[in-house]
């Protein structure tokens, strides 16, 4: 099963809350041919998926807060166990590892689950967007193909439509990474230990330069999505505690 084939439920989802959003914007009395009109559904879009992957954010933050408490018992066991290399003694130390972590309901990897489910959600924003651009899609995204803000088209990416493209394309891109950029900031201040950090800094460039080749409409949902986490970031310390 190809990827696209695999991705037609989600992306028939994703063109159905989009369209809704639209819709209620248009109510609202927005123009539905406007660009701005479809920004602010994109916006709107990051803020369903976020509020609903607002749970797991708030487990996987308490998580990462019971790590840094354990942290001292984790230096521990690493410290019994360094310079043994032995296959006995590596499993031993994964043993214990992972019992500390099981006894205090510490999960290593589950900052990775929320970006698991987002990632196909924003693949299907992808293709759906990619539809609507070349009129392909669902017909309730059909005037998205025309959608113009700030003098650029969202259809468009932001090197191919002309320098208001340019500055609205690289001014989303630039933001996604500002905000990203912060993200890690704060995440590697609150544990300077953490494997990595300072390198993580380094991968919302990567990213931003490879939005380039995505419409600005994309685009703009990542940006969106960065600002959010942004603000998760800034919150969720204020708020939840072990």
């Amino acid at each position: 099963m190809s990827l696209p084939d695999v991705l037609l439920p989600i992306r028939t989802a994703v063109e159905a809350v989009l369209s809704l959003l639209h819709h209620l914007l248009t109510d609202a009395g927005l123009d539905p041919a406007a660009g701005i009109t479809w920004l602010l559904a994109v916006a709107l879009l990051v803020g369903v998926v976020r509020v609903a992957l607002l749970p797991l954010a708030v487990r996987q933050f308490r998580s990462g807060l019971r790590m840094r408490a354990l942290a001292p018992e984790a230096a521990r066991i690493r410290d019994r166990y360094r310079g043994r290399t032995d296959p006995e003694s590596r499993r031993a130390f994964a043993e214990e590892t992972a019992a500390l972590h099981r006894a205090h309901g510490v999960h290593p990897l589950g900052a990775l689950l929320p970006l698991l489910i987002q990632l196909p959600l924003f693949l299907a924003l992808v293709q759906a967007l990619e539809h609507a651009a070349h009129s392909t899609g669902a017909a309730s995204l059909g005037s998205f193909a025309a959608a113009v803000a700030f003098g650029a088209p969202l259809a468009v990416t932001a090197l191919s439509g002309g320098l208001p493209a340019v500055l609205l394309g690289v001014g989303l891109l630039v933001t996604s990474a500002g905000a990203q950029i912060l993200t890690q900031h704060l995440a590697v201040a609150a544990a300077p230990a953490a494997p990595g950090g300072r390198l993580l800094l380094l991968l919302p460039l990567v990213t931003a330069a490879t939005g380039l080749a995505f419409p600005i409409g994309v685009t703009a949902y990542w940006a969106c999505s960065a600002l959010w986490t942004l603000g998760q970031q800034l919150v969720l310390p204020r708020l939840v505690r072990l």
